[in-house]
């Protein structure tokens, strides 16, 4: 992880800048890409408890919805107890309820849980800004915010199109032939 570290500073839009810059990146690479990898089967999976596609849809909403709420909430946060706690404990409430949302029992459950991970993206995207406007000079932010915005979209490419060539017909309602066409009972082709 060391080299990886070092490889990533070497970079041209890296040079110069603090180390942090570089850990935050490559922490956003990894969270779109986990993301990326999430979305396109959530509203799926939702369906597979007998929700509309409204209902369907309110899985990816709720998440952003708790994000936008419980921001300012982040911030008292990162104040209160300093970036690095904050990011690494939003890092592990979004891993965590990501990970059970996938052995939801039911739609509130999956509901709850994907509130869940929003508070925790909220306190990871509010103190990872808080560290890198910290640790970057007022010449750095600039870049050192690209750095990082960069690294969130560069793991945001690669997932979704994997994601849907490789689920396609996985779950059972996807299957055309068993089905009739315009069926109102499953929102999803």
């Amino acid at each position: 992880m060391r080299s990886l570290g070092r490889a990533l500073r070497k970079t041209p839009l890296l040079a110069d800048l603090p180390r942090e810059v570089a850990v935050l990146a490559a922490i956003a690479f990894f969270v779109a890409l986990g993301f990326g990898i999430l979305i396109p089967s959530l509203p799926i999976f939702a369906s597979t408890f007998g929700v509309n596609a409204f209902q369907a849809g309110m899985v990816i909403s709720v998440f952003a919805l708790v994000r936008f709420v419980t921001a300012p909430l982040a911030g008292g946060m990162v104040n209160r107890f300093g970036e690095r706690i904050v990011l690494s404990s939003g890092l592990f409430i979004v891993a965590v309820s990501s990970l059970i949302a996938g052995f939801s029992q039911t739609y509130g459950q999956l509901l709850v849980l994907r509130g869940a991970g929003g508070l925790g993206s909220s306190m990871f995207t509010v103190s990872a800004m808080a560290l890198l406007l910290r640790v970057a000079s007022s010449q750095q932010r600039g870049r050192a915010s690209s750095a990082f915005q960069g690294g969130f979209l560069l793991g945001a490419l690669p997932a979704p199109p994997w994601v849907g060539s490789s689920s396609h017909g996985r779950f059972e309602h996807r299957s055309s032939s068993t089905r009739p066409p315009c069926s109102s009972r499953r929102p999803f082709p």
